[in-house]
């Protein structure tokens, strides 16, 4: 096998552990009962490798009792670029599993957790995405020139390269600590405040190697007296950076945040939802991959297996262009008790 063919078949060994890891999880998840928030949102971030190493928050709501989560994504990398001295080339693929847990208490009050593990590689959605740009002949910005499930992210400034990745790593990412406080009958209006612990391997892009803090703004209005039911949220927020560690670029020390989505329950046990993310770079760069307001719009559907247990899929596509990964495919299982 030459060097090519075992990095890829590394890329697609890591990828298929955090499946295994998310496959226990779901059917540990269809275990017991758990039940869909109509006006939930879907929790997305941008995994542009150089922004997911900051604590961009989800956005959670808050109901008593107990409730563990877990996620599989995968977000496909192919990024050149060059301005102002820096250059940034990032060819690969991420793999995100996360494991949540968070307990809600009494008179609103809420705390949570996650864990991130990442796995940096070539991939397995280079083959996918050739043949969707070739069937539909759709332009692939150069992606046909270069070896399928290569991994290569270089990032240089004023002529000297000072980061390089060419080789799969995975990893324990930044762990995330959470308390929240619901108001109103439902709970609707939710107030997070949280912070990002610097547990990640900066020289994987696992972490940023400095904490974060954040606080958001959540408004959720579920719409059950319908005939067919649905719901709506909108949130703002507002992010503390710390310093990346590996990255050289100059980074922004605020950073905002904002959502707005909806779902709509066409069937007992299945509904659809849409949802658009939106932040403010992370970094003072003339990359625009990097240094340019990102907006992501989210498909997905979920899909309820007993009263309390609930499958969710989505798939994320970047509407400004380059700010984000082309397409990001996700699936999670939630279970509460």
């Amino acid at each position: 096998m030459d060097g090519r063919q075992s990095l890829r078949a590394r890329g697609e060994a890591g990828s298929m552990t955090g499946a295994r890891a998310l496959a226990l999880a779901v059917l540990l998840g269809l275990a017991r009962p758990s039940a869909a928030q109509l006006a939930e949102p879907m929790q997305i971030r941008n995994l542009n490798p150089l922004v997911a190493i900051f604590g961009l928050p989800a956005w959670d709501t808050v109901a008593p009792g107990n409730r563990l989560g877990a996620s599989l994504e995968l977000a496909n990398h192919f990024e050149f670029a060059t301005a102002g001295g820096e250059s940034l080339s990032l060819d690969g693929e991420t793999a995100r599993t996360t494991l949540s847990f968070a307990h809600g208490f009494d008179r609103g009050w809420w705390v949570g957790a996650e864990l991130p593990v990442f796995h940096i590689g070539g991939g397995v959605l280079d083959d996918p995405i050739d043949a969707w740009h070739s069937t539909f002949n759709l332009p692939d910005g150069g992606r046909n020139k270069r070896p399928e499930g290569d991994l290569r992210f270089v990032l240089g400034h004023s002529g000297s390269v000072f980061f390089r990745l060419d080789e799969p790593q995975s990893g324990v990412g930044d762990v995330q600590l959470k308390i929240a406080r619901g108001f109103g009958a439902d709970l609707g209006l939710v107030i997070e405040a949280g912070v990002k612990l610097a547990t990640g391997d900066e020289q994987m892009l696992a972490g940023s190697g400095s904490s974060d803090e954040w606080l958001t703004l959540l408004r959720t209005r579920p719409l059950p007296g319908r005939r067919y039911p649905a719901g709506y949220y909108w949130g703002v927020g507002v992010l503390h950076a710390g310093d990346p560690v590996a990255i050289e670029f100059p980074a922004e020390t605020w950073v905002y945040t904002a959502i707005l989505g909806g779902s709509w329950q066409r069937w007992p046990k299945f509904g659809l939802k849409a949802q658009l993310d939106v932040h403010t770079p992370f970094y003072d760069s003339p990359l625009e991959e990097i240094g340019e307001t990102a907006f992501e719009i989210t498909f997905g559907a979920w899909m309820s297996r007993a009263d309390r247990a609930r499958l969710e899929f989505a798939l994320v596509e970047d509407i400004r262009v380059n700010t984000a990964p082309d397409v990001v495919l996700k699936i999670a299982a939630h279970w509460s008790w």
